[in-house]
């Protein structure tokens, strides 16, 4: 029975890479998520909040464009559970094996994830400058404006702008991922179209059996 090469016996350190690049998405996506939140918090909470004595309110535009805002959590939250999908799916031997089929749906998979987070980027940063009213922008704009409350203008201009850095962070993971991705199809596809080499015949040695017959 012939022994399984290093190839399938081992995973390839590029699965190994993918694997810490697809926890590192999960942590970016996942911050980017929690940032966007508190923040929709702030605007959110601060209408129904009961003011302490000496508090002044935090004032938002009647129209506040929570559009950007919007957009750009929706793609993090989408990659954060996709992405937990994936790293959870590359325990199982099965798919970390290179099938070529299978790693064409990965770079297919892969590409669209890239696609959707240059375009969620594209938006929010887009609808945030052209918009007075949209959250981020609204709040940096006051964000030397003391509300003398529980909720400052600052932190979420802050908080806006560090998610939307992180965004850049976790679609960059992501185009790494899918590099690996393409280079494992590519030795996938070199291995296959390789010949394998015949197996030589046994010989037998001297004075075999011919030769005691004769």
């Amino acid at each position: 029975m012939p022994l399984p090469s290093d190839a399938s016996a081992k995973p390839h350190w590029l699965s190994s890479a993918r694997s810490a690049l697809r926890l590192l998405i999960i942590v970016l996506s996942g911050a980017v998520v929690g940032m966007l939140v508190h923040t929709l918090k702030i605007y959110r909470g601060n209408s129904s909040l009961r003011l302490r004595h000496g508090e002044l309110p935090m004032h938002w535009p009647a129209r506040t464009n929570l559009a950007p805002t919007i957009v750009l959590f929706s793609i993090a939250a989408a990659n954060f559970v996709a992405s937990i999908a994936i790293l959870a799916l590359s325990f199982k031997k099965s798919f970390r094996r290179p099938i070529r089929s299978r790693d064409v749906y990965r770079i297919v998979a892969g590409s669209f994830g890239v696609i959707l987070w240059i375009a969620a980027l594209l938006v929010y940063n887009l609808l945030d400058k052209a918009s007075k009213a949209s959250l981020g922008q609204y709040s940096c704009t006051n964000k030397n404006v003391m509300s003398n409350g529980r909720y400052q203008y600052r932190a979420v201009c802050s908080e806006q702008a560090m998610a939307f850095y992180i965004a850049i962070g976790a679609a960059c993971a992501e185009v790494v991922t899918l590099v690996t991705l393409a280079i494992t199809a590519v030795q996938s596809a070199i291995q296959t179209s390789t010949p394998k080499p015949e197996k030589e015949p046994l010989m037998s040695g001297d004075g075999g059996l011919d030769d005691r017959l004769a």
